[in-house]
């Protein structure tokens, strides 16, 4: 999505610009298997807090002057730039049309999009991919044209040329820009067969993705994460902030308590929103299922939290692990543990590098 230029360097480097942190992942090709080159992290909940929404000047430069000192702390070699943007600023859906010539289905998706679009066309920029074939159900014995599923993929050029700025004045050439959902996608799915229901929970925003062989075909963006659970918790027991994110850190499970149970109102939103998303998939698909639920983001490391998704939904839980297929050496191996899914959408970036590299 939204690609740039191609590069032929062997260094792919993941750059997500999250709400509460900047996160970096460079990844090289060798030998047939992904390695970690180098990572770092710059915390800007500070930042967030000073440019509330976000857009004036001074915040981009506060932005990528964060970002300008990262790199040099890290030494990062130049290399191809992979960068994410916030679900919520994109549109994913899936579209369905008959079977036709392929300049005639760049119109005919030109004009389907219109109807997901409000803005102008002209402020937009859109992929799209065609991700399944389908023979439509005979009618009074008579058999019906074959259609095309076409994923269509939207976002504003505002927002892409933002993220681009971001990475000006650095050592380090934008390949793409991508929704984090495909990042997030790509780091905890791949190519796994089946069909996986991840709930990402950030700190201000929890992603809800349903990926059909490797394919994303919904995506759901709620506007409350991790930062409301510390707040119920603030509130439920009376204590600071502080203490209450120590708390849900901790090792005693608050939420499957059988004395007392924390009902978390946001965890219980997210509970209901998946229920809708996967009822709507199982309706539309007849005999379809759902091999797992993959938990991500920083809440994830919240004791009970696998128990408390598997009773809610149904279905068998677990915690995503973004590193699986990237090859550390033991130092590298130990720290790796502790980031565990904070890290997903850097390194499905850097991971795209990887894959644009194999391919070509």
């Amino acid at each position: 999505m939204f690609d740039f230029f191609k590069s032929k360097k062997n260094h792919f480097v993941g750059i997500d610009f999250g709400t509460s942190a900047i996160k970096i992942i460079e990844l090289c090709y060798k030998d047939q298997k992904a390695y970690l080159e180098n990572y770092g992290i710059i915390d800007m909940e500070w930042l967030a807090r000073e440019g509330q929404g976000g857009h004036s000047a001074s915040y981009e430069q506060k932005i990528n002057s964060a970002l300008i000192a990262l790199i040099k702390k890290m030494k990062l070699k130049s290399g191809s730039a992979y960068v994410s943007i916030p679900g919520f600023s994109g549109l994913i859906t899936i579209i369905e049309l008959p079977q036709m010539r392929d300049d005639e289905l760049k119109r005919a998706i030109q004009f389907e999009a219109h109807k997901y679009i409000p803005s102008s066309l002209d402020e937009i920029a859109m992929s799209w991919e065609v991700i399944h074939h389908t023979g439509s159900s005979k009618i009074s014995g008579v058999g019906g044209a074959e259609k095309l599923k076409v994923l269509l993929v939207a976002a504003p050029k505002r927002d892409i040329e933002r993220y681009e700025r971001y990475v000006l004045g650095t050592n380090l050439g934008v390949s793409a820009i991508e929704l984090e959902t495909f990042s997030i996608a790509r780091a905890l799915v791949g190519e796994d067969s089946g069909n996986f229901f991840i709930i990402d929970i950030g700190s201000r925003a929890t992603n809800l993705i349903l990926v059909e062989g490797g394919t994303v075909i919904v995506n759901r963006n709620i506007d409350a994460g991790g930062n409301e659970i510390t707040a119920t918790i603030c509130e439920s027991m009376n204590i600071s902030r502080q203490r209450a994110e120590i708390f849900k850190k901790g090792e005693k499970d608050i939420l499957n308590s059988k004395e007392s149970p924390l009902v978390v109102p946001v965890l219980e939103f997210i509970s209901s929103e998946s229920k809708r998303i996967l009822g709507a998939y199982m309706g539309k698909n007849s005999g379809a299922r759902i091999d797992g639920i993959i938990l991500s983001g920083g809440t994830s490391k919240m004791k009970g939290i696998e128990e408390y998704f598997s009773n809610m939904l149904g279905i068998r839980s677990t915690v995503g692990d973004p590193w699986r297929r990237i090859s550390t050496d033991g130092e590298a191996s130990e720290l790796v543990k502790d980031l565990g899914t904070s890290f997903s959408v850097a390194i499905g970036l850097a991971l795209r590098g990887v894959e644009d590299y194999k391919r070509d």
